[in-house]
């Protein structure tokens, strides 16, 4: 997770903003929220070395990872939907009463005020970060309006060509506008020509499945430097505590012994290179999915110890019934035949049962090809065991 902090660092020192996307459950929101904790309190970087002559144990260590940006700094998290819109991020009119009557009053959303924030002879804060999550559940291009080109910086104030605010919707008296309301109770007034801050940053979400939501606008997304974020096993190597050099690919010979964690890792493994030969990379499934299933547990003592084998298979199966099955069926949805296939129902093993079968008529009348519906986790644990070795192959 350090790298990808170094890497949202740099784009910021280059003057750019920060998309992170991949699909569900690949640490996007929890890098964000590492990110957020090393604004106030930098970690180890994973770069450069420092050398102290006087502690002869150990005299070489990283440094402190390095925040250029200026601080204080402001830290502002709102997440984006479909009924967010311009007048919760840029500017909005809301009616208000007076002893003259009802006017409508001007109030500044999350990104005007980050503006008004940095200029306020009053604040201690020298940068503002905003952080979005979900950019793509909301109509993007929409809620920035205009101010999309303010997300460059060279049309910031000190850029190579600083543009004035296009506030039309304020009326100026005397180079000021009318009073413009900020969260906190305050207001402020803007001179004519107002200029964009220079050390405003962005760090965005977008999740590469999401279906429901709306595509980014181009002109948008290039204002932004990506960062995917993948599925990576080695992130439940270490959740587990594997030895990732004696996992052994599954054969007809040695597939029967895999443990509950082997099991896990070469699921999730054989699962998203199918997917990603079928459907494309950005629909694979995130490690995070599987780490509920834990390998020790905390005693009444407060030690840890290993969960039992049984224990674990049960956590295997009921992560596979909440969590992985239904985003399979998602992804798989009008193609039962391939859903069938990924899940060997056509070619069970020759001895026990098997936990997905076809699903049968009484009658015995009726030719299906529907998968029959199965709570795995509720299943005799011999063929949980059976089931999910199998599908590692």
């Amino acid at each position: 997770m350090t790298d990808k902090i170094d890497d949202i660092l740099s784009s910021w020192n280059a003057g750019r903003n920060v998309l992170l996307y991949g699909p569900p459950a690949t640490g996007k929101t929890r890098l964000i929220s590492g990110l957020f904790d090393a604004l106030n309190n930098p970690p180890e970087s994973q770069r450069g070395i420092l050398l102290d002559v006087s502690d002869a144990e150990m005299p070489f260590s990283r440094p402190a990872q390095e925040i250029k940006i200026p601080q204080p700094i402001k830290v502002v998290w709102t997440t984006f939907h479909q009924s967010y819109g311009y007048e919760d991020f840029v500017l909005g009119l809301r009616p208000e009463i007076t002893s003259k009557g009802t006017c409508l009053q001007p109030w500044a959303g999350v990104f005007l005020d980050a503006a008004l924030e940095l200029t306020d002879p009053e604040s201690e804060y020298k940068s503002v970060v905003i952080f979005i999550d979900e950019i793509n559940r909301g109509n993007a291009a929409r809620i920035f309006g205009e101010f999309m080109t303010f997300l460059d910086f060279d049309y910031r104030d000190d850029g190579s060509v600083p543009l004035p605010l296009p506030l039309r919707q304020l009326s100026y008296e005397d180079g000021k506008s009318e009073e413009i309301r900020r969260p906190g109770g305050k207001t402020t007034k803007i001179p004519e020509g107002f200029t964009f801050p220079k050390h405003i940053y962005i760090v965005s979400t977008m999740n590469s499945v999401d279906r429901a939501a709306v595509p980014i606008d181009s002109a948008l997304a290039r204002r932004f430097d990506r960062i995917e974020m993948r599925p990576n096993l080695d992130v439940l190597v270490n959740h587990w505590g594997l030895e990732k050099t004696a996992i052994t690919t599954p054969t007809e010979d040695n597939w029967e012994d895999l443990t509950p964690f082997e099991t896990g890792y070469l699921l999730l493994d054989r699962l998203n290179v199918a997917i990603a030969s079928d459907l494309g990379p950005e629909f694979e499934l995130g490690h995070g999915l599987l780490t509920p299933v834990l390998a020790t547990k905390t005693t009444d003592s407060g030690t840890k110890e290993p969960v039992e084998e049984k224990a674990a298979w049960r956590s295997l199966a009921k992560t596979w019934d909440d969590v992985l099955f239904p985003q399979l069926e998602d992804r798989y949805s009008g193609r039962p035949e391939q859903l069938m296939d990924l899940l060997h129902v056509d070619t069970a093993p020759s001895v026990g049962d098997y936990a997905w079968n076809l699903r049968t008529a009484k009658g015995g009348t009726v030719q299906s090809r529907t998968l029959a519906p199965v709570r795995v986790s509720e299943l005799d644990i011999d063929v949980i065991k059976r089931s999910f070795r199998w599908l590692t192959r």
